[in-house]
């Protein structure tokens, strides 16, 4: 008796998995997008809640492509979802890198200000009690 061989091809296992992942990227990219409106809501949260709204639209529109390349299998939609990652990941890691950024900045500038003494305890309790 012969056993039977299944044959696993690579594109069979990448439409497999884009299917897998398509879900995934549609739900996280809705939850950015929600994310990003409710930063909109407040002042200060509408100057970046164009950020993830952004990174939002675009990991869902790279779920719906990867549902689509799992679907037809065809290169032109497996070029569309990758081009799609592409540009989620650079904004990320361009997001990333500039949180860094003013992270630091930040946390420089509270050192300073605590080493040249403008934000030490008795001169912070002073003008709050200034101002009382």
């Amino acid at each position: 008796m012969e056993a039977s061989i299944v044959s696993v091809t690579p594109d069979s296992v990448t439409r497999a998995n884009a299917k897998a992942m398509s879900g995934w990227m549609k739900f996280i990219g809705i939850m950015t997008i929600i994310g990003g409106a409710l930063n909109a809501i407040s002042i200060i949260g509408l100057l970046w809640a164009w950020l993830p709204i952004w990174l939002g639209v675009v990991l869902t529109q790279a779920g719906a492509k990867a549902q689509e390349y799992a679907g037809k299998g065809d290169a032109a939609s497996l070029e569309a979802l990758t081009g799609r990652l592409k540009t989620y990941f650079v904004l990320s890691g361009i997001v990333l890198i500039a949180s860094l950024v003013v992270g630091i900045l930040v946390a420089v500038g509270w050192l300073v200000l605590l080493a040249t003494g403008v934000l030490s305890s008795s001169s912070l309790m002073d003008y709050i009690n200034r101002y009382r």
